[in-house]
C-alpha cells in the first residue's frame, strides 16, 4: 500500500477512534444516570459490558493507527531520500554553485525526516482532530447550545494569534536549520581531514570553533522556544478558563436541577474533546511551519540543474576516435579562462599524453569529452569509420574514466567494482583486476569481499589507486580517458601497470593526463596544453 492509500485508511482508523470516543461520553452518562435510579443489574451489566468493549475497540484503533503512522511516515522518508539523491547524481556538477556534502547530508536527514512526518503524520491527524472537534461540538450542542457556543468564542482569537507568530516561527526554524547545516559540515569535515588537524594541531582551535557554532544553534533554539512557550501559555490560559466555565456552569444547573449528574459528567468529558483538539490544531501549526521551511531547504537542492534521463548512444566498435574542435570553456565560479580554441583529433587506438602544468585545462577537456559540462565555443565528436556522433551525455557510455587519487567508497571491494558494472562477473573482476596490477585482492583473506573504508581506509594510496584503476575498466566503451592514475604508485608498477593495460585494451583510443616524462614515452603522441594567462 502507497502512502496516499495508508493515509486515506488512516483517516477512517481515526474518525473511527472519534466515534468510539463519543459514544464512550454517551455511555458513561447513560450509566451514571442509570445506576443513580436504581435500574435493574441486568441493564447496568449490559451498559457495563458496552463500556468495556467500547474501550477494547478503541485501544485496538489506536495501536493500528500507530503503526500505520510510523510505516507510512518511514516509507515518506525513504521515497523523498531516494528522489532528491537520484537528481543529486544528475546535477550538473561544474556549472552550479558548488554544495557541500555536510549541508546535503544534514538536508537529507533533518529536513526530510520534519517533511515525511507533516505529510505522512500531520496532515492525517489534521483531519482526525477536525473530525473530532466537530464530534464533540455537535454532541454538546444537543445537550447544551449556550455552553458549546460559549466554548468556541475563544477559538477566533486563537486562530488570529497563530497566523501572527506563524512567519516569526518558520524564519526561526529556517536559521536553526541553517546553522545545524554549519555544524554538520565542520564536524564531516574534520572527521575527513583528521590527520592533517592533528599534524598542524588545529584541534583544540576547531573544537572551539565548534563549541561557539553550537553554543549559537543552542541561543536560536532557545530563542524559538521562549517564542513557543509564550504562545502556548496564551493558549493554555485560554483553555483552562475555558473548563473552569464548563465546570460552574455545569454546577449551577445541576443545582437547579436542569441536567443530571451523567450530563455534568459528560459536560466535562466533552469540554476536554473540544479544547484538546483546537490545541491539537494549534500545536500541528509549528511542525507544519517547520516542514514548510524544510521544503524550501529541499526545494534548493531540487532547482539545481540535472541531465534529463535519456538511452545512451553506444557507437557498434570499440575502435573510436574522438575529434576535438576549437573548444573554449570558462568556469562561472572563478571566470578564469580555461581553454581557448582548443584543437586536436585523438585518433582510433591511438595512445595520448596530454601535459602542461596545473590549471591549463587538461582535466577541464576530460569533462568535456564526458558531457560533464558542455563548451562556450566550438564541440566535441566521437567517432568510428562510420558515425560520428557529437558529445553527449547520451554518448557517454562510450567513455571509461579513471579519476586522479583515491576515489573508493565504503563497503568492500566487490562493491566498489559493482559501482562501474553492477552485472559484472567474477572473472571479469579477476580480470580488471590483475591489468590494474590489483592481484593482492585475491591473496586477502577475503578476496573480492574485503571490506573498504571510508576513501580506501583499510589499504594504502597506491592499493585503493590500483583498486579504483580497476574499477574503471569495468565500464564498456571505445574511449580510456585516464586522469593521474600511477600519482601514487612506484616507478615499477607505473611501468607494469601500463605496459598489462596497453596490452589489454590494444584496439581502444587511450587518453591519459600525466606529468611523468616516463609515462609520455610509452605513448604514440603527447599533446601539450599551455596554460592561459588569467
Amino acid at each position: 500500500m502507497g502512502v496516499r492509500g495508508n493515509i486515506f485508511l488512516r483517516i477512517i482508523v481515526g474518525v473511527g477512534q472519534v466515534s468510539l470516543a463519543l459514544l464512550m461520553v454517551w455511555l458513561c452518562r447513560y450509566f451514571i444516570d442509570v445506576a443513580i435510579r436504581g435500574t435493574s443489574s441486568e441493564v447496568l451489566v449490559t451498559t457495563i459490558c458496552e463500556l468495556v468493549l467500547v474501550v477494547a475497540g478503541n485501544i485496538a484503533l489506536r495501536q493500528l493507527y500507530f503503526y500505520m503512522t510510523i510505516r507510512a511516515t518511514a516509507y515518506q522518508s525513504n521515497a523523498v531520500r531516494l528522489r532528491i539523491f537520484g537528481h543529486l547524481l544528475r546535477r550538473r556538477i561544474y556549472d552550479d554553485a558548488p554544495l557541500h556534502s555536510g549541508d546535503i547530508t544534514s538536508r537529507l536527514e533533518t529536513d526530510v525526516s520534519a517533511i515525511s512526518e507533516a505529510v505522512a503524520g500531520t496532515l492525517p491527524q489534521l483531519v482526525v482532530t477536525t473530525a473530532k472537534l466537530t464530534g464533540a461540538f455537535v454532541l454538546l450542542y444537543s445537550m447544551d447550545r449556550q455552553l458549546a457556543w460559549m466554548l468556541l468564542l475563544s477559538t477566533p482569537f486563537l486562530v488570529v494569534m497563530g497566523k501572527l507568530f506563524a512567519f516569526r516561527l518558520r524564519t526561526m526554524t529556517h536559521d536553526v536549520r541553517q546553522q545545524d547545516s554549519r555544524i554538520q559540515m565542520l564536524v564531516q569535515e574534520g572527521m575527513e581531514h583528521n590527520a592533517m588537524l592533528r599534524v598542524m594541531e588545529s584541534g583544540s582551535w576547531l573544537t572551539s570553533q565548534l563549541d561557539g557554532m553550537q553554543q549559537g544553534l543552542l541561543s536560536k533554539i532557545e530563542r524559538r522556544t521562549r517564542f513557543t512557550l509564550a504562545a502556548r501559555t496564551v493558549m493554555a490560559v485560554c483553555f483552562g478558563f475555558g473548563y473552569l466555565l464548563a465546570f460552574v456552569w455545569g454546577g449551577l444547573q445541576l443545582r437547579d436541577g436542569v441536567i443530571t449528574f451523567g450530563v455534568m459528567t459528560a459536560f466535562l468529558q466533552l469540554v476536554a474533546q473540544i479544547q484538546h483538539p483546537i490545541l491539537d490544531l494549534l500545536n500541528m501549526v509549528p511542525q507544519l511551519i517547520h516542514a514548510s521551511a524544510s521544503v524550501d531547504r529541499l526545494e534548493e537542492l531540487e532547482g539545481k540543474d540535472a541531465e534529463q534521463e535519456m538511452l545512451h548512444t553506444r557507437l557498434l566498435t570499440d575502435r573510436l576516435g574522438v575529434s576535438v574542435k576549437g573548444v573554449s570553456y570558462r568556469y562561472q565560479q572563478d571566470k578564469r579562462q580555461v581553454l581557448r580554441e582548443f584543437s586536436h583529433d585523438f585518433l582510433p587506438g591511438s595512445r595520448t599524453a596530454l601535459m602542461g602544468e596545473t590549471g591549463a585545462g587538461k582535466t577541464t577537456l576530460f569533462r568535456m569529452m564526458l558531457a560533464l559540462i558542455t563548451p562556450q565555443e566550438g564541440g566535441i565528436e566521437v567517432y568510428d569509420s562510420q558515425e560520428w556522433v557529437p558529445v553527449a551525455s547520451e554518448t557517454r557510455r562510450n567513455f571509461v574514466f579513471v579519476p586522479q587519487g583515491n576515489t573508493l567508497m565504503s563497503g568492500t571491494v566487490r562493491y566498489n567494482l559493482q559501482l562501474a558494472c553492477p552485472q559484472a562477473t567474477e572473472e571479469e573482476m579477476r580480470h580488471v583486476l590483475h591489468v590494474a596490477v590489483a592481484d593482492f585482492v585475491f591473496d586477502l583473506p577475503q578476496g573480492l569481499d574485503t571490506p573498504c573504508g571510508e576513501r580506501g581506509m583499510g589499504f594504502s594510496e597506491g592499493q585503493a589507486q590500483r583498486i579504483a584503476i580497476a574499477r574503471g575498466l569495468l565500464r564498456p566503451g571505445g574511449v580510456l580517458l585516464l586522469d593521474e592514475i600511477s600519482a601514487s604508485l612506484d616507478e615499477q608498477t607505473e611501468r607494469e601497470l601500463f605496459t598489462r593495460l596497453f596490452a589489454a585494451y590494444a584496439d581502444k583510443t587511450i587518453i591519459l593526463i600525466t606529468h611523468r616524462s616516463t609515462v609520455a614515452q610509452l605513448c604514440d603522441a603527447v599533446v601539450r596544453i599551455p596554460r592561459l594567462s588569467d
